[in-house]
């Protein structure tokens, strides 16, 4: 199942963001110094309108002062004519003791502070910005009265009293300043206007700033459920490979659209092979009922199917459909579910032998009773014919063959009733070794005398095993004596016993190298009285098989065993903790 991963989205998301705050420092700072300029021009044209009225009112001054019929009215009139401009607030001249001497109107309606700078030397100009109560800020501009100089002017050397003239006049005036308060209404309405471009841009800057944090909050917000979405997506995911079921999603075609590992190993596939692979390969779209279901929309419940895989084994399934109904009356695909039915088919089979086992439990028990007493009377009669035989050997020959058929008689008797008996286990603490080792020294005679080797495996085994010692015995005995039956002469038999550390069984196995149990042959050889040989009664696996169930266990067999063309393998499994469960 494919995880969805998103990290390319964040990419352009995060480069938006660096955008908005680069964005935002750019318009900050843009702002801010168009402001200062325009704050700075504001001012800049009042200094120059400033300066040019201190140069007119200076001029005129320095006109008027010269003159020979010179008056200080002229200089209150000059002053009077200078405050009809709409930008001059007042103007009056004043000394450096800072009385004033001359002065517009305004001034004497009500006389500002006298403004007299400390350096007044040169022509110098002077500039402040003054807040009067209740009124604009007024821009104050003060320069040195310039006199005329009496050496320079005309007619002053030749005529003295021309030069007296202007000696008087000048008396007074050393060192007088001219201040000239310009109103700053062009100066506040630059300002306002700036004022309200601030606020506008402020605005676009807390609007941006506002869709950043927004932005960045989606973003994170984004972050998170898709965090969550790739958790549910894995949490789903582990789900569905933990289910002990497989899962398939097919379209309407049949093609694969998802899966997970129990469903691949079900339909022999591996994860590679899964682009568009088609379950028609494997599965019988009408047999199964998936047809109906993709044609119909109508479910599958538990149909019994069978898989043949790679390897030739029949895989018995109970497969489940259910539409996916993307609209209504039409099925955009279908969600399979296939349970492996090998365990049922097993405890099935298990059942259906072990009522068999009953019902020959039964017959065993009522014929041994019946047989077993004529038997003897029998065998009994046979030696007795044969002991009055002695003098004719043919006639006796024939009584001791008699004894013999008897005896196998009684042996098949015998093995009904051990079939026929509950065999009750009677388990205790031995070294598993040391009960591989016992039954080998059973059977190493007739071993010798048949020239085939028994090889003995016991080194994982554990030290000791909750067993009990004489079933477990005969187990060994009787498959150890159907693989010296089956060897031929210089073959191996191979017995052991190793512990199965992950499944916590031990694990006992008896293989030879003989011809090995026919394919057709393999699902009967634990029935009972089922046998290839002639001389056989078909109970000796069939009671092998009742005592490995008694020990919780199971057994199985293997002909080849893996790696091999030929051979035979029995495998017997048991719980190491068989004591915790009987």
């Amino acid at each position: 199942m494919n995880i969805f991963q998103p990290k390319k989205l964040y990419l352009p998301a995060l480069i938006i963001v660096v955008m908005i705050l680069t964005l935002l420092v750019f318009i900050g700072f843009s702002t801010y110094w168009n402001l200062n300029r325009a704050r700075e021009n504001a001012l800049k044209f009042v200094h120059q309108q400033g300066v040019a009225t201190l140069q007119i009112i200076d001029a005129s001054l320095l006109s008027l002062i010269e003159t020979t019929d010179f008056q200080k009215d002229s200089i209150d009139q000059l002053i009077r004519k200078a405050e009809n401009n709409q930008y001059i607030e007042f103007v009056y001249i004043a000394d450096r003791e800072g009385r004033i001497m001359h002065s517009s109107a305004s001034v004497k309606r009500g006389p500002p502070e006298v403004w007299i700078p400390q350096e007044s030397s040169g022509n110098r100009i002077f500039s402040r910005i003054k807040k009067l109560p209740d009124t604009m800020p007024i821009y104050e501009m003060a320069q040195k009265v310039l006199l005329p100089d009496t050496a320079q002017t005309p007619n002053s050397a030749s005529d003295p009293q021309s030069r007296s003239n202007i000696l008087g006049t000048r008396k007074g005036y050393e060192n007088a300043m001219l201040v000239v308060g310009l109103e700053m209404s062009s100066f506040e309405m630059a300002q306002h206007e700036d004022f309200h471009h601030a606020i506008i841009m402020v605005s676009i800057l807390a609007a941006l700033g506002a869709g950043t944090i927004f932005f960045i909050f989606v973003i994170h917000a984004y972050h998170r459920m898709n965090r969550r979405l790739r958790e549910t997506q894995e949490y789903t995911r582990y789900v569905v490979e933990s289910m002990a079921s497989g899962l398939l999603s097919i379209d309407e075609s049949g093609n694969v659209l998802s899966y997970n590992n129990l469903a691949l190993e079900f339909i022999g596939q591996s994860s590679a092979d899964m682009e568009r692979f088609n379950l028609q390969q494997v599965i019988d779209f009408h047999q199964s009922g998936i047809s109906d279901t993709l044609t119909r929309c109508g479910p599958v419940f538990d149909r019994e199917i069978v898989i043949c895989k790679a390897g030739g084994e029949n895989l018995p399934l109970a497969i489940s459909v259910s539409p996916m109904a993307m609209q209504e009356g039409a099925c955009q695909g279908a969600v399979i579910i296939l349970r492996d039915l090998r365990e049922i088919k097993r405890l099935e089979e298990k059942v259906r032998r072990a009522e068999k086992y009953a019902e020959v439990g039964k017959l065993a028990a009522a014929v041994a009773h019946e047989i077993r007493n004529p038997l003897s009377s029998i065998r009994g009669f046979a030696r007795f014919l044969g002991h009055k035989l002695q003098d004719r050997p043919q006639d006796q020959e024939y009584a001791t063959i008699m004894v013999k058929e008897v005896d196998r008689i009684n042996h098949v008797v015998t093995d009904l009733l051990n079939f026929a008996n509950p065999l009750d286990i009677e388990p205790s603490h031995d070294n598993p070794a040391d009960l591989v080792s016992h039954s080998v020294r059973l059977v190493e005679g007739d071993a010798t005398s048949r020239n085939i080797n028994i090889l003995i495996k016991t080194d994982n085994c554990p030290q000791t095993a909750f067993l009990d010692q004489d079933q477990m015995t005969q187990v060994l005995l009787n498959l150890t004596l159907n693989a010296l039956h089956e060897a031929l002469s210089g073959q191996t038999i191979e017995i052991g016993v190793s512990t199965d550390a992950p499944h916590k069984n031990i694990v006992f196995w008896v293989e030879d190298d003989g011809p090995g149990i026919p394919k057709e042959n393999l699902e009967k050889i634990f029935d009972p009285f089922f046998t290839t040989r002639e001389k056989g009664t078909g109970l000796g696996l069939a009671i092998v098989q009742k005592i490995v169930e008694n020990h919780r266990g199971q057994i199985s067999v293997s002909s080849p065993p893996p790696g091999k063309n030929h051979g035979c393998r029995f495998s017997i499994e048991i719980p190491l903790d068989l004591e915790a469960t009987l």
